[in-house]
């Protein structure tokens, strides 16, 4: 079984766009193996964009989902950590009858007491630290709480299409 067994492209692209108007973060679906289904087509910040439109720099995003996706199939509970620039990630785990069809989440954004490594991002991105510190001035934080609270709600957003079927 797929997702798009489940619900089209456009509902799974509604999804991540509830997502990012709700929270302000990068809204996204992947498949189970890691293929962006769906994403939220307003970029949390000026700097994901960049990496993620990067041949090499994309593997920052590749990498930190990969990672939260097995931890997130392994427990069946949603997960988050951080990706090699320091943005917060989290996916919750779409499970359909015991199978793991991939999951859903938001990135993009900064824990409370999170920060990007500006030198990471200029090096990779080819632009002076001043620049990335720029950048990064008005990018969201949450606190734990809030966190907790964009999980919930994807989780229980998951659980109502699931319901439905």
């Amino acid at each position: 079984m797929e997702l798009t067994d489940i619900l089209s492209v456009q509902g799974w692209k509604e999804l991540a766009e509830e997502i990012n108007k709700r929270f302000g973060m990068n809204g996204s679906v992947n498949d189970k193996q890691g293929l962006l289904v769906a994403a939220s087509p307003a970029p949390a910040n000026k700097i994901c964009p960049s990496i993620k439109a990067g041949e090499q720099s994309r593997a920052v995003c590749a990498t930190a989902h990969r990672h939260l996706a097995g931890l997130a199939q392994e427990t069946r509970e949603p997960a988050v950590g951080e990706c090699d620039a320091g943005f917060t990630k989290f996916v919750a785990p779409i499970f359909y009858k015991d199978e793991f069809l991939g999951t859903a989440g938001g990135c993009g954004f900064l824990a409370d007491n999170g920060r990007v490594d500006a030198f990471y991002v200029a090096k990779l991105l080819n632009l002076s630290e001043e620049e990335v510190n720029a950048w990064t001035a008005s990018i969201k934080k949450l606190s734990r709480s809030d966190l907790q609270a964009a999980m919930e709600y994807v989780k229980g957003r998951l659980q109502e299409i699931l319901t439905a079927l």
